[in-house]
């Protein structure tokens, strides 16, 4: 086995070591979430998902995507310095969403038309955006040094302090407290982790730090928050947006149903899928940088990607109703025929995801922006399509499947042939 690594790329073997510690982390979720999905209801999972999905979508672009341009400088002092940024762009507007919940909680302290449950919970979004925010480029520093063993490490980290954390809170009785204080400690020992790390190997870095250089680089990559941060709100639209959807149409249980049919479809894909595209990023931008030509790595990780998701599509297409069912019990089954309705377009997007990278790679992010606006319009127009002329849940979910499937193969597509017609040394 040894032997067969030493001739793989480097590109596979880096992705081994993540996939190995995602093995790692999702492991521990499969063997709690049975326990947890019996402490929980899917009410409270559902209102779970609509926070978390708040946090997801701020935490994503707090730093206004600067942390992405981390891996490209040449000069370790650039990298180091895009860090300190990132963080301090991030603070600033985690200062402002804590300003902005404050505000809303005093302005609708007596309307009887807002959960006061909620502004309750409201209060820990604005902690939780900047773990996820740090966390996000802390990630980024480290794929910069190519230490993806504590990459890997972290995401154990992340996994056994979330769930076993939330195990213990569930059997307490906290409810939806239990998912969102269990959510919290793993990020924070996600973001403890790195920075002790941090402190012991790379604290020499710190010399580099220079508040002057700030402008010059917020210039420089001006780019990300132009370009990229734009497309990733459009994209958190589509990702996010179906939770917002769901609440509005539906019920908290059919956000609970779904959020554990999406859970099960990304657990063992999505966080793999990350760290292929972790590794996809930094291997990518330096062949660009070389010669131009991405496609054979391209191509490589589509491939990798596809054999990854495969087995989990075969899966949930055959048995999902009757596996979920039987692992989280009676009262998740419909979560399964959820599962098996989403898994195409979870298996496309998943592909689609390992190389979505590509267009910042390449200069192309000013299409892509258009392409995922037309994006999150699809999901918005298949899933009102499906909740006004259908009663039925099950089938609102096919049509939003069925268009978002189509939708992710043709950006696969794109992204390909986007590839092959950039010239070598080319600035797009």
């Amino acid at each position: 086995m040894i032997e067969i690594l030493r001739n793989r790329s480097d590109f596979i073997k880096n992705s081994f070591k993540l996939v190995a510690g995602t093995a790692v982390a999702q492991a521990i979720s499969f063997l709690v979430s049975p326990i947890i999905t019996r402490l929980f209801t899917p009410a409270d999972f559902g209102t779970f998902t609509f926070i978390i999905s708040i946090v997801g979508g701020f935490g994503l672009v707090a730093t206004l995507r600067y942390e992405m341009a981390i891996v490209l400088p040449k000069e370790e002092k650039n990298a180091v310095n895009l860090v300190f940024m990132s963080l301090k762009i991030a603070f600033l507007i985690c200062l402002g969403i804590a300003s902005g919940v404050f505000a809303y909680n005093i302005w609708f302290l007596k309307s009887s038309l807002i959960d006061p449950a909620y502004k309750t919970w409201l209060y820990v979004i604005p902690v939780m955006v900047l773990l996820l925010a740090a966390g996000n480029v802390f990630q980024h520093w480290f794929n910069r040094q190519k230490d993806y063993r504590t990459l890997a490490i972290s995401k154990i980290i992340n996994s056994a302090g979330n769930n076993l954390f939330t195990l213990w809170l569930g059997f307490i009785g906290l409810g939806v407290w239990g998912l969102l204080l269990g959510n919290f400690v793993g990020l924070l020992l996600f973001n403890l982790f790195f920075i002790s790390v941090i402190l012991r190997r790379y604290r020499g870095h710190f010399k580099h730090y220079d508040s002057s250089t700030h402008k010059l680089l917020v210039r420089q990559y001006r780019d990300l928050p132009l370009a990229n941060t734009p497309q990733m709100l459009v994209e958190l639209v589509q990702l996010y947006g179906i939770i917002f959807l769901l609440q509005g149409f539906y019920s908290a249980e059919t956000v609970g149903w779904y959020s554990l049919s999406q859970r099960l479809l990304q657990a063992p894909m999505w966080l793999i899928g990350t760290s292929l595209s972790q590794v996809y990023y930094k291997d990518a931008s330096e062949r660009f940088a070389l010669d131009g030509n991405i496609t054979k790595m391209l191509s490589k990780t589509i491939k990798m990607s596809t054999m990854v998701a495969l087995p989990v599509l075969i899966v949930m297409l055959t048995v999902g109703p009757w596996l979920i069912g039987f692992i989280f019990g009676d009262a998740w089954r419909e979560s399964g025929e959820i599962a098996r309705i989403l898994a195409p377009w979870f298996f496309f997007e998943f592909v689609r995801y390992s190389v979505a990278q590509t267009p910042l790679i390449i200069g192309k992010t000013t299409q892509m922006f258009f392409i995922s606006v037309s994006g999150a319009a699809l999901m918005v127009i298949a899933l009102t399509v499906g909740a006004t002329f259908f009663s039925n849940v099950r089938a609102g979910f096919f049509i939003l499947s069925a268009v978002l499937s189509c939708y992710s193969i043709a950006v696969i597509w794109w992204t390909i042939n986007s590839a092959k017609k950039v010239v070598p040394y080319e600035n797009n």
